[in-house]
């Protein structure tokens, strides 16, 4: 256990040392730290673009800068790799400012603290791969790029024998603090409620990074987490956890922009296409190994 417990502190340590938070509180505050770290294009060579595709926006929160927020500790999304930000959302990100002939300025923070950022005009837009609910959409605007589905990881041998949401009854389950899988925690408890069953004992923590530790030292008997960031998992951390239940979604995960930014939301939208278009969409969808059904295009 303290050798597993080592491995994964290592693998997860560069991330914590740049994900920063300056409040705690849910209810904002939460300012994000200006990204030194390199950031890749989506091509890997290809420069920012000189004349842009799509007009930017005229309300950026920086001069030719896309400036945006996210939590860069959700792999394959966004997660720091050789102190590099990566992922798809972050190549993403690039050749969407690429099209607007706009750089990239990255604010990394806690999930948390990503809507009170764009409320508050510190950020352009929330890119970290956020589900979109109804109790978000009244908050912000959304435009959609995918698909996702979500999974329950427990230990290797599933001593709870979990199958599916309805085992969770009673148990302690971890979850990204303010993150789609504690409003799915919460939902389930309204239907255990319901039926006069025990509720799940919910372990909110800041990142899924401390979800899945939390479960590995048996402070959680399973963790909630996105479809493909179980799989991702899987790879990291061979023999170490199980998938024990996927369920299929309806739901998307979309960038988040100020509601009723309509200028934002147009250009983001214009340059999205223009990127699914040009086949990067694609590209990054097989380099992430996500499944072609995630595809909203």
């Amino acid at each position: 256990m303290k050798k597993n417990k080592r491995a994964l502190i290592g693998a997860v340590a560069a991330a914590a040392l740049l994900v920063i938070s300056a409040c705690g509180s849910n209810s904002g505050g939460n300012a994000g730290s200006s990204a030194s770290a390199p950031v890749p294009s989506s091509s890997g060579t290809q420069p920012v673009q000189q004349t842009a595709a799509v007009a930017p926006p005229s309300n950026l929160a920086e001069a030719g800068k896309l400036t945006y927020g996210t939590a860069a500790t959700f792999p394959p999304f966004e997660y720091m790799k050789d102190e590099q930000f990566t992922g798809f959302d972050i190549e993403l990100g690039q050749a969407i400012a690429e099209q607007m002939g706009l750089e990239v300025n990255i604010q990394s923070m806690n999930f948390e603290g990503l809507i009170p950022a764009l409320q508050g005009k510190r950020i352009d837009i929330i890119n970290s791969a956020m589900y979109i609910k109804p109790e978000r959409e009244e908050q912000v605007d959304f435009v959609p790029y995918m698909h996702i589905g979500r999974s329950i990881v427990v230990k290797t041998g599933n001593e709870k024998n979990i199958q599916s949401m309805d085992d969770l009854s009673g148990l302690t389950v971890a979850v990204t603090r303010g993150a789609i899988e504690e409003i799915y925690a919460n939902e389930q408890n309204e239907l255990f409620k319901s039926a006069g069953k025990e509720p799940i004992k919910i372990l909110a923590l800041p990142t899924a990074n401390d979800a899945v530790l939390a479960t590995q030292q048996g402070r959680a008997d399973a963790v909630l987490h996105s479809s493909p960031g179980a799989a991702y998992l899987m790879e990291e951390l061979p023999g170490e956890f199980e998938i024990a239940a996927t369920m299929n979604s309806d739901t998307q995960i979309g960038i988040a922009i100020q509601k009723g930014d309509a200028e934002m939301k147009s250009a983001i939208e214009a340059a999205l296409q223009k990127v699914v278009e040009d086949g990067t969409y694609a590209e990054l969808m097989k380099k992430y190994n996500l499944p072609d059904e995630m595809s909203l295009f």
